[in-house]
């Protein structure tokens, strides 16, 4: 897993397969207004750091396998028969909602982790809407050089198909409270939420869908906040190299620039290779600009200096690999 993106993965849990759509009832809140200024000297700048930021809520979906709430892909095997099994100890399917009992996992090398919550169906056993799980990390280390603090709470907003069949409908609410992972030297800690919405059901076709009012990431000195953002992603496993599109919008604030801007992406490309296709789009205090990517990895910054929408004050001709570095 990428440290630059462990506490987006957080806040995703179970985004390895999700639907389209990231609708949630996350209500928004009041943007910050766009603060700084886009020129030629920090337009690329301003570029790579909008781009990370539309992959890093993408990178929502990644910590599943740590976490072991559902399948983390395809191959994944569902890993809540432990809060299932607890539950069904308390009382059976007949109950409206099955307390979990509070109890305590372990972790490979030390630490541990408090689970609690409640389960409307332990026995099938299955997910229902209003079921909800809390994890209290306690410097839980995984063995693998990650140790996990904090308290994350997931809300079930709806669920449809067949749970241990890996094949099903479901969407989740997430709840960071200084959430903290630490790998190696580096510290990642966030506090924010995100609503997920997760569709195994045409696999190896994957949609992700996610979305929040806020999200703020500390990593180390550096410090990112994302306000009413969202993200669409598809997959499709059909093909090799598979196609990608990715779609993403939000207000950044971000230590790395001296002001907020807003972002829009509209991407398409292929596993493993960056985007050659689509656009990124920032829109600063009265000025932006718009990237555009072709095939060969290069890429096209073309400038608004006057806010007039219409990108033609400049341009600045660069690589998708000396962007990024």
């Amino acid at each position: 897993m990428k440290t630059n993106t462990l506490l987006f993965a957080l806040a995703g849990l179970v985004l390895a397969a999700c639907s389209s759509g990231g609708g949630g009832d996350i209500p928004p809140v009041v943007s910050p207004p766009t603060s700084l200024k886009i020129d030629s000297n920090n337009a690329a700048l301003v570029a790579k750091v909008s781009y990370q930021a539309a992959k890093d809520i993408d990178d929502v979906g990644e910590l599943d396998g740590a976490l072991g709430l559902v399948a983390s892909g395809p191959s994944g095997v569902t890993k809540l028969d432990r809060a299932f099994k607890a539950a069904a100890e308390t009382g059976n399917s007949s109950v409206s909602f099955v307390p979990i009992p509070k109890y305590t996992v372990m972790c490979a090398q030390s630490g541990e982790v408090d689970v609690s919550g409640q389960i409307a169906d332990p026995v099938t056993p299955t997910l229902t809407a209003k079921d909800f799980f809390e994890y209290h990390f306690k410097m839980c280390d995984d063995g693998a050089g990650i140790t996990i603090d904090g308290l994350l709470r997931t809300d079930v907003t709806r669920f449809s198909g067949d749970f241990q069949g890996e094949r099903f409908d479901l969407g989740m609410t997430y709840k960071l409270t200084a959430l903290q992972v630490k790998e190696g030297a580096d510290v990642f800690t966030s506090t924010g939420n995100a609503h997920v919405d997760l569709d195994t059901l045409n696999l190896p076709f994957i949609a992700t869908g996610i979305n929040g009012s806020t999200i703020t990431i500390d990593a180390n000195t550096k410090s990112t906040t994302l306000t009413n953002y969202s993200t669409d992603l598809t997959f499709d496993g059909n093909f090799i190299p598979a196609p990608y599109t990715l779609m993403a919008a939000g207000t950044l604030e971000s230590t790395k620039l001296t002001g907020v801007v807003s972002f829009s992406v509209n991407f398409q490309g292929v596993e493993g290779e960056y985007p050659s296709a689509g656009e990124l789009v920032v829109e600063g205090e009265t000025s932006g600009l718009r990237l555009v990517p072709d095939v060969n990895g290069d890429v096209t910054i073309y400038l608004d200096l006057d806010g007039d929408g219409m990108f033609g004050d400049g341009v600045i001709a660069t690589t998708w690999v000396a962007l990024m570095n």
